[in-house]
């Protein structure tokens, strides 16, 4: 959409990444039965990437289109908050509301805290990095959160962990490595 160039180096970033994410999200063995099938979950996480692949797309042509960082933010978080308030009202009703503890409320300000960094960064780099360079370095956090759930919830570390932490680190290095470019031809002796 954007005619941005995409390379055989990031390509093969592209499907590095791939299959680290998928090796990453395989159901394990110690985790509890989910409550769903597996593909519905792979599906739903499927829909979600292909979402927020629009989202950047979107983003990007808005904050290269002459729309600043800061507009494109707010119409962001004002469509995120409405859409989610009015799910939860239609779900759950406002007695669910007035069952959150206060310090529920504080966990869900600070993550609203993190989730505004975190776009704002997104959309530092949307106007500095290609759609496709942004994307792929947002993939690394599925293995930061596989780290995370390590050293935070204790889960166990397995083989199918280790080599998606390995196939996401060597993506990420496929992506920051760049070939020498060619000289131009040296100038003639008589110059």
């Amino acid at each position: 959409l954007l005619n941005e160039p995409v390379n055989r180096r990031k390509i093969v970033a592209i499907f590095t990444l791939i299959a680290a994410v998928f090796i990453l999200s395989t159901p394990n063995a110690t985790l509890p039965n989910p409550s769903a099938p597996v593909w519905l979950g792979a599906l739903c996480a499927a829909a979600s990437g292909a979402a927020y692949a629009y989202f950047g797309v979107a983003m990007r042509q808005a904050l290269t289109g002459g729309v600043s960082g800061p507009a494109t933010m707010f119409i962001s978080g004002v469509v995120g908050t409405t859409t989610l308030w009015s799910i939860t009202f239609v779900r759950l009703g406002t007695g669910a509301l007035a069952e959150i503890t206060p310090d529920q409320w504080w966990v869900m300000v600070a993550a609203g805290v993190f989730n505004f960094t975190a776009f704002f960064a997104l959309s530092l780099s949307l106007k500095a990095l290609p759609v496709v360079a942004v994307h792929l370095i947002n993939a690394s956090q599925v293995a930061m959160a596989a780290v995370a759930g390590v050293l935070v919830f204790a889960e166990p570390v397995t083989a199918p962990l280790v080599i998606g932490i390995i196939l996401t680190c060597s993506g990420l290095m496929m992506l920051a490595s760049r070939r020498p470019r060619r000289s131009r031809a040296s100038p003639s002796p008589s110059d």
